[in-house]
Order: structure tokens, then C-alpha cells, then sequence
């Protein structure tokens, strides 16, 4: 794989001005070489040595080389660059890749660059409850088809993903219909392998696929809501839920203030204690109403000394909302940067001042990578119709599909079509004249209706019909839709199995050895036959 074109962010979009430091009031660190050096002189925060014992035995014995010496460098109070994401069905989508090839791309940089030894860490959010978002992935056929493959247990999911044991026939139809989607090539079987041996429960399913992946880059991967890490968080835990109206208060506030520089709020929660509950099954969030703490879909309360003594007592049946989780995050890690897509960095954006009430600095926050692969069929596509990568990009396929069906239709069939129908007003509107009767005029204006409907109607089938004769090129619009820009962004539907199938599992390290520094702008790849 090779570079092949950057694509620079669009001028006043929400990256764009938070790259070029417009922004800055609301993150404590600018994105720039000064801002990570700033970051890097930031002491350890003492949970160092309890931290290490805590990924390594989340991780295992089946470890890297690379994977132990991180470790070993956690422990010894290493910053790391972190990141993380849910975790979806069989991974899900593209950009959760890339996400993770960000983390070591930016870990590897500032190796080099601050001459110290930076750790790559992904953060699984395995406390994540809602299921419809995770539980299915989107694959494309040969026919440029976008399938989504989808997980469906028997029993209805209510609790954290982490506690999610996967259902064995389920999880075998979904992995087979993936497959069965793919074109064959050489590299099928080892990828079917791979994905048949995973472990039973969801977030460790996950956890399998991205180490096999990223285990020779030394990344380090810890769930979220693993019950060792949850109590190593167990005071700190108590200080949020102990000062939770002082957060409540800093985050609205902070949002309020943001919003007003950037016309949008990012964070939507009608909470006062950014904490949820695990109970009865179910994972809830808490609410504070009239004295008390509150779980809505229980019907119970309870008293401020009870929800201290069960998180003492019981740590792992709490986790922490999109408000207090980025809190929770730094004050466990000693974080350099953190890697995030634009929304992320929008509601980061929004807790400044909570930050500030913790009195910690968020690290640098980074927007992640944006990658598109295109493969020599796409080009050669995109030449037979005279489309660029970047008008592909700044005008959509839809401009180019229209201008080529335009310059397939008859203007001598569509004029007479317009003659006919400006006839048929100017005859209506002679009616109207002749008789000025409003039963009459509203007849008229029903039946003119009819018959633009009809013209409509004649116009479409008319189109339709270009476009059956034109199937093939057709078809060529639809691939370059579905496989490069399907609802916006490719990574955002494409799913990791398209290139492991065609490529090899060794794909995405093809693609970190192709970056030499940490890349702001959308990247163009263009692949191999």
C-alpha cells in the first residue's frame, strides 16, 4: 500500500478550527509539537504500579514481547496515547482500526520526538449497554450490495456489553452470512479461522481481534468495566458520585459556554449524578431527586449512605457516563494524548470546567485519522468518468451520476415534454379566465395537479428507462457510492473483514508502515491489486 492524496479539511469546519487553535480556550493543551511537550512534563499520578498488574492480568499470558515491555513501562510511569471505542460485532466499523492505528502512529511519533518511551492504549468500553448499536456489521457483496449482518440472541440485551456471553448459534449465523458475503480469495480461510475461535463472551470477542491485529505495535487493551480495574477506581469513584452536583454543574456550564462558540451541544443527559447503576439486570443511570438517588426503570431509591457503601463494598456494580468517564480515564492514566473522532472532541470540549473542579488538565486531545482506500478498479473507474479524488469528495458521486444521465437523456423528448405541460397551464388558466366561478377554479387547479403529476410520472419513467440502458454504468456509480463514500465517509460503514479478506491479516500493519508522521488531513490509500 502507498500514499496517494491528502484531502484538506474543509475551511470552518469544527476540525478545522480546532487544529488552527480557534478553540483553544476550551482544552487545556493546543494539537501542536509545544502542546505534547507541554503535556509530556506532567508527573505520574501514583497508581502506576496498581494500574500495570491490572492490564497485565486483564491481558494474559498470550502477549507480545512488545506488549510486556509497555506493561513494564506502565509501571514505571510511562505516559500512554489512548483512545477507545465499543466494542461492535466482529470489531465494527472501519474507523475503530483506525482509531487504534492513530494510537500507535501518535505513540511511535512522540517516541521518537520527546525521546521518551510513549505507550499505545485502547480503552474498551465494555460498561456500554446499548446493544443495537454494537450488535451488527455492514458488508458489501461483489455487487457493491451493503448487507448488514446482524447478531440476534434469543434473550434481549439490558446489561453492560462485558457481562454479554454470546449465544453459539447466533453467533454462528452471523459469522457465516459474513463469510458467505466476501469473495473467496486466498486469505478466506485464515480470516474464517480467526474469526470461529473467539471467545464466548462480547468484549473479549472483541479484545481477541484487535490484539491478534495490533499485538507486534505493543498495544495494550483494558475493558472498561473489568472488575479489577473497577477497583482500582473504588475512591475515585466516591469522590465523583460525593461531589457530583459541583460536576453536574461544571459540565453545564462548560457546554453552555461551547455551545455558544460553536452553535451545537454534544452531550444530551438529563442525569445529576453522571453515574449508572447496575441493578436488576439492567444497567441504569442514576438520578438525584428530592434527597434521594434515584433508578427509574426499579422504581427504587436510595439514601447518599447506602450508594457510598455498596460502591465500597461493590465497586464493579457502578460506571461512569460520557461526563464522567473522560474524568475517570485521566485520573487512571497519565495520558500524553488522547485520540478521538469529532464528536468526541466536541463533548471533551464540554468538560473544561470539570477538569478544572478535579483540578487535573485533560491531555492533549487529537482528532484520530481519516483513511479511504482506493483500489486500482475505483481509479480506473473514476478516469472512465472524468471524476477526481477530490471532486469524488467536495461534490459527492451523485453530481457526477446526474451530469453523466443528463447527458444521456434526449433534450428534444424532455422540451416537448415541457411545451406540452406549459400548453396545458396556459389552457387551465384560459378556463379560469372565462369563468370566474371558484367551485370551477378549484376543479381546475385539482385536475391541472392531475395531469403535472402525470407529466412528473412520464418524466421519471422516462429517466428510468436511461438508466436501465445504462445498467453497467450504472452499476460503476453504485460501487464507487457503497465501497468509497457510503452516508459520508467510508470507514464509517466499511467493515475491517473487506480488506482482511482481499489482503491479508497482516493489512493493517501494511498501512501504519506506511506513515511517517501523525496525519491530520483525510488520507487517500491506494491499494494493490
Amino acid at each position: 500500500m502507498e500514499h496517494y492524496k491528502f484531502l484538506e479539511e474543509s475551511s470552518g469546519s469544527f476540525i478545522d478550527r480546532y487544529i488552527h487553535t480557534e478553540l483553544s480556550a476550551f482544552y487545556h493543551y493546543a494539537v501542536s509539537e509545544a502542546g505534547l511537550a507541554a503535556r509530556s512534563d506532567v508527573r505520574p499520578n501514583g497508581r502506576e504500579r496498581e494500574l500495570s498488574d491490572v492490564i497485565a492480568q486483564y491481558m494474559g499470558d498470550d502477549i507480545s514481547h512488545a506488549q510486556r515491555t509497555n506493561i513494564a513501562a506502565i509501571r514505571e510511569g510511562h505516559q500512554v496515547v489512548i483512545g477507545g471505542q465499543q466494542a461492535g460485532l466482529f470489531v465494527s466499523p472501519m474507523y475503530t482500526i483506525h482509531k487504534i492505528i492513530s494510537i500507535v502512529v501518535m505513540a511511535k511519533e512522540q517516541s521518537k520526538r520527546l525521546g521518551k518511551h510513549i505507550v499505545p492504549v485502547f480503552w474498551i468500553a465494555g460498561e456500554d449497554h446499548d446493544f443495537d448499536e454494537v450488535n451488527h456489521a455492514n458488508i458489501y457483496d461483489n455487487e457493491s450490495i451493503i448487507h448488514r449482518v446482524k447478531y440476534y440472541p434469543k434473550q434481549e440485551v439490558t446489561d453492560s456489553v462485558s457481562h454479554v456471553q454470546m449465544e453459539t448459534e447466533a453467533f454462528h449465523a452471523a459469522l457465516n452470512k459474513l463469510i458467505s458475503l466476501l469473495d473467496e480469495t486466498e486469505h478466506t480461510k485464515p480470516l474464517f479461522a480467526m474469526l470461529s475461535q473467539l471467545p464466548d463472551n462480547w468484549t473479549e470477542h472483541f479484545h481477541k481481534i484487535v490484539h491478534e491485529l495490533f499485538k507486534a505495535y505493543g498495544v495494550l487493551f483494558i475493558d472498561s468495566h473489568y472488575s479489577q480495574l473497577r477497583e482500582l477506581e473504588r475512591e475515585l469513584l466516591t469522590w465523583q458520585f460525593e461531589h457530583h452536583l459541583e460536576i453536574d454543574r461544571a459540565f453545564r456550564e462548560g457546554q453552555d459556554k461551547l455551545a455558544e462558540t460553536i452553535g451545537e451541544r454534544q452531550i444530551v443527559t438529563d442525569t445529576n449524578v453522571h453515574m449508572f447503576m447496575q441493578y436488576d439486570g439492567i444497567r441504569q443511570l442514576l438520578k438525584y431527586e428530592a434527597g434521594k438517588y434515584v433508578l427509574p426503570k426499579s422504581e427504587v431509591s436510595f439514601t447518599k449512605e447506602e450508594i457510598l457503601q455498596m460502591i465500597a463494598a461493590s465497586p464493579e456494580i457502578f460506571s461512569n457516563n460520557v461526563v464522567t468517564r473522560p474524568l475517570m480515564q485521566e485520573l487512571v492514566f497519565n495520558t500524553l494524548a488522547f485520540i478521538g473522532g469529532p464528536s468526541e472532541i466536541k463533548y471533551w470540549g464540554e468538560l473544561t470546567q470539570v477538569f478544572n473542579l478535579a483540578n487535573i488538565n485533560m491531555p492533549v486531545v487529537v482528532p484520530r485519522m481519516r483513511i479511504t482506500y482506493i483500489t486500482p478498479e475505483h481509479l480506473k473507474i473514476m478516469a472512465r468518468y472524468d471524476i477526481s479524488i477530490d471532486g469524488l469528495f467536495q461534490e459527492g458521486i451523485e453530481y457526477f451520476e446526474q451530469n453523466f444521465l443528463k447527458s444521456k437523456e434526449n433534450y428534444l423528448v424532455e422540451q416537448e415534454i415541457n411545451a406540452m405541460q406549459q400548453q396545458l397551464d396556459a389552457s387551465f388558466k384560459a378556463i379560469q379566465q372565462l369563468d370566474s366561478d371558484v367551485e370551477l377554479a378549484k376543479l381546475a387547479q385539482k385536475n391541472l395537479q392531475h395531469h403535472h403529476m402525470q407529466f412528473n410520472y412520464f418524466l421519471e419513467t422516462y429517466r428510468k428507462q436511461i438508466k436501465r440502458r445504462h445498467n453497467t454504468e450504472m452499476k460503476h456509480f453504485n460501487k464507487l457510492r457503497n465501497e468509497l463514500t457510503p452516508g459520508g465517509l467510508q470507514e464509517r460503514i466499511m467493515h475491517p473483514a473487506q480488506l482482511l479478506n482481499r489482503y491479508g491479516l497482516d493489512v493493517f500493519s501494511d498501512v501504519i508502515d506506511t506513515f511517517e508522521t501523525y496525519q491530520f488531513e483525510h488520507l487517500i490509500i491506494k491499494t494493490n491489486e
